[in-house]
């Protein structure tokens, strides 16, 4: 008889166990409160992938201007774009995918019930929906329900007169300045956006670099390029007190600095809140970080497991896909595990950066002995021939018998660049085996086979 299995949230971790579960011959039902495809579709990974398009689009024309014709389009600015239609261009990326992965569940015959989500029973599932409470048996469930914007305080309070990752895509105008509470890798996409809109904007970090846990030389690398394009940085500088008043935000760090915008966007992480589950009734404990798993996705109650940024592992959609498909199996039988050293981290912004494994401070801290060798895209044909020299790769491996141990790219196609090395990394890889790779000229990947030469 097939498992009874029942997958809570249909983002990036549920669609994807939902699917595997189905194709390994599981009895699938997937939950959802509100729609197909979670954060990462509505209100995170594809729309902010929309509005940074654009801003690539302004980004690509300014570097025209100097071979157009004298008076051709020079009068070009950000302010003639239509907010509207950018804002409509996203929504239809956004309908597109989500029809296209409900068309997805309907043709595998994964059934779907639209409503909120609450245990009853260790083998069973209580979903409100408008036509009234369904009651689900289950052998397995996993949960994937996500994680909401956490506002620290001063924010807090005021809270629902700021933006956050969620409410971003709907503001009514572009602001003429908006600060940015936090400097990871939401803050700096949407700062990248912002600036090319020509909005005034800034960056507020508690820590003293963006990008917490990333190498020195990426992080210095953002930074240089975000303030060349006049984005304000204020690094390891507290919050202590916000004022609104007159359409105006003004946030007091210590020691008195003021700093004043139109709009504050509140990027500071993203917490779990999982109290309508009724997780108390299958003993399961969660705080803002989640529920804790094993290497599996088990959760302390055997038959239940938890994918995604829930499960506080790894913050990343790609990551919630894997976590997913590796609970799928592992129901069914596998020990498969998670391994996040393969998983890249990727900022969307220019410069683009994609990094995967170890940075050589990592690799120290382990005690590995580490070679370090570093490119810069200025040396390479094709970046110079489309003016795209900013940025360089870095790989780090182990200096006794040189195994792949990660890489830092930073420049170019970095997000498509670093899977290259995430693939090494994974296999194990020493780097004369990626010198034997042919590498395609004139490309970008070359920065790659200059990096293994040094």
């Amino acid at each position: 008889m097939a498992k009874k299995v029942v997958v809570i949230g249909s983002g990036p971790g549920g669609y994807p166990a939902a699917l595997r579960l189905k194709e390994l011959g599981a009895e699938v039902c997937i939950i959802e409160a509100w729609d197909f495809g979670g954060t990462c579709l509505n209100r995170g990974c594809i729309p902010s992938k929309a509005f940074l398009d654009t801003a690539h689009r302004i980004h690509a024309f300014e570097g025209l201007r100097k071979l157009l014709k004298d008076g051709s389009g020079a009068d070009f600015s950000p302010a003639m774009l239509d907010w509207e239609k950018i804002k409509a261009r996203r929504t239809g990326v956004v309908l597109k995918l989500r029809a296209s992965l409900e068309r997805l569940f309907q043709a595998k015959k994964i059934e779907v019930i639209r409503g909120a989500a609450a245990f009853t029973g260790k083998n069973e599932v209580t979903v409100t929906t408008p036509q009234g409470p369904v009651t689900k048996q289950f052998d397995a469930a996993v949960l994937a329900v996500g994680t909401r914007p956490g506002f620290p305080p001063p924010f807090l309070e005021l809270k629902e007169q700021l933006s956050d990752s969620d409410r971003i895509f709907d503001l009514p105008r572009l602001p003429a300045s908006i600060l940015i509470v936090g400097g990871g890798v939401i803050g700096l996409e949407f700062a990248c956006f912002f600036n090319a809109m020509g909005v005034e904007t800034g960056i507020l970090e508690l820590l003293p670099d963006i990008l917490a846990g990333e190498d020195p030389q990426v992080t210095r690398t953002v930074r240089s390029s975000f303030e060349k394009r006049g984005i304000k940085f204020h690094l390891g500088k507290k919050a202590v007190k916000l004022e609104i008043a007159g359409g105006i935000k003004t946030v007091t760090l210590e020691y008195g600095t003021q700093l004043k915008a139109e709009e504050i966007l509140v990027g500071a992480g993203r917490f779990a809140d999982l109290s309508q589950l009724g997780l108390e009734t299958i003993g399961l404990k969660w705080d803002r970080k989640g529920v804790k798993v094993d290497n599996f996705m088990r959760t302390a109650a055997e038959n239940i497991y938890a994918v995604g940024d829930i499960n506080g592992i790894s913050p990343l959609a790609h990551s919630a896909s894997r976590q997913g498909e590796i609970a799928a199996e592992n129901i069914l039988g596998a020990q498969k595990i998670f391994d996040a050293d393969i998983a890249p981290k990727c900022v969307y912004a220019w410069p683009e950066v994609g990094t995967v494994g170890l940075n050589p401070a990592q690799a120290e801290a382990k005690g590995l002995t580490v070679k370090t060798s570093r490119a810069f895209f200025m040396g390479v044909g094709r970046a110079v021939a489309a003016e795209e020299t900013e940025g360089f790769v870095q790989l780090v491996s182990d200096a006794s018998d040189e195994t792949m141990l990660g890489a830092q790219i930073v420049g170019g196609p970095a997000t498509e660049l670093i899977h290259l090395i995430a693939i090494a990394v994974k296999l194990k890889l020493k780097r004369s085996d990626l010198r034997e790779i042919i590498y395609a000229h004139p490309t970008m990947a070359e920065a790659i086979h200059e990096a293994l030469n040094k």
